[in-house]
């Protein structure tokens, strides 16, 4: 038996049902040692969430990083995100979770989110509060357009309290 089918059949042992998700955390885990050169890397089964992934040390003295493998033609919200720093991050590798986009050619981009450092406005609700600033400047540029073209065309009025005299 070869390494690649006794790692394979490691995977499906675990849990995983899915040849997809054995073959891309196959060819993760490959390219964290090989070509990552990473450390104490292990691959792991979430039940709960269906995620098969790598844990890892980029070096000795790191602390273990969560690498989960994504297809690319897979698309992945914020809510699915979060649902796997809930059931993967622990207190040994923090809020930190690396998620490893890979191509069918195996090309492997790898991003981390980082969980806590600030929420994702929701779309609708950040076009709702850009409206509202619009329309609030717009309706405040209308009431004041005769003082605005006024201080414009006579050079507006200073009050003397807003001059500092220098000498």
């Amino acid at each position: 038996m070869d390494v690649e089918t006794k790692i394979k059949e490691d995977m499906r042992g675990l849990g995983c049902e899915s040849d997809i998700k054995i073959s891309l955390a196959y060819q993760l885990y490959i390219h964290l040692i090989d070509e990552k050169l990473m450390y104490d890397t292990e691959y792991c089964y979430n039940k709960d969430i269906d995620a098969l992934y790598i844990v890892a040390r980029p070096s000795k003295n790191e602390k273990m990083n969560i690498y989960v493998p994504i297809p690319t033609s897979e698309d992945i919200s914020m809510d699915k995100i979060n649902e796997m720093q809930e059931n993967l991050c622990t207190i040994e590798t923090g809020p930190a979770i690396n998620l490893a986009f890979t191509e069918a050619d195996s090309t492997t981009v790898i991003y981390s989110f980082t969980k806590g450092l600030i929420e994702r406005q929701n779309v609708e609700k950040a076009a709702a509060n850009r409206n509202e600033r619009r329309s609030f400047i717009n309706s405040e540029l209308k009431k004041n357009k005769n003082n605005i073209l006024n201080d414009a065309m006579n050079g507006g009025i200073v009050d003397e309290d807003d001059c500092m005299i220098l000498e």
